[in-house]
């Protein structure tokens, strides 16, 4: 996290909560909640006075960051489809950002799971809208969640550790995204038909 404070000011309302959001997302990623709101609004080009202003305290800016990741990832499994569709466009998502991945991880770790809660719970309801008549929408997306989240934090680890090649990384990554779409759509996870009404 760059706090060298050579970053232009940003003044305006907008363009306050946007640096700051930005510099928070880097920072917590990096450092947990153990960032603080001066190595933030350094790393924003940001007056402290205005952070609080704008943003609000560190709970607030964290809370922002979540809400902010979780549009997005809703979005992706709303965007139509069945649940490995779903689970491939969040496979990418988590490929081109990982630091929502890294943000979970630090909170998880530092038992501040009441952050993450009403987030998760907005994407099992996501995932249900998708396969409204499956019991096993949990199950499945908790699958996805789980792989998802181990690539983003040990991919270098993992490919170091088996000595594949880098330079074949993304050919590599598409293939683990269709293999998960594929297991979740093995016999075992498909959704169960509607009940039909009592005669």
């Amino acid at each position: 996290m760059d706090t060298s404070g050579s970053t232009p000011q940003a003044w305006g309302r907008d363009e306050v909560r946007r640096a700051v959001l930005r510099a928070a997302r880097s920072g917590f990623a990096a450092k947990g909640t153990s960032v603080t709101i001066r190595e933030i609004a350094s790393a924003a080009g940001v007056n402290l006075g205005l952070v609080h202003k704008h943003v609000g305290n560190k709970e607030d800016i964290l809370r922002a960051v979540l809400e902010r990741d979780t549009e997005v990832s809703t979005a992706a499994i709303e965007a139509g489809g069945s649940v490995p569709d779903a689970v491939r466009r969040l496979f990418d998502i988590g490929l081109a950002d990982r630091e929502y991945v890294r943000i979970s991880a630090w909170l998880l770790l530092e038992g501040r799971t009441d952050l993450l809660l009403g987030n998760q719970v907005r994407g099992m309801a996501a995932v249900r809208g998708v396969d409204p008549h499956s019991h096993t929408a949990d199950v499945r997306l908790m699958t996805a969640l789980a792989a998802i989240s181990g690539w983003s934090l040990f991919s270098e680890g993992i490919l170091a550790f088996t000595e594949a090649d880098n330079a074949d990384r993304d050919k590599l990554e598409g293939q683990m995204s269709e293999l998960l779409a594929t297991i979740l759509e093995l016999p075992q996870f498909a959704p169960e038909p509607p009940s039909s009404p009592l005669r």
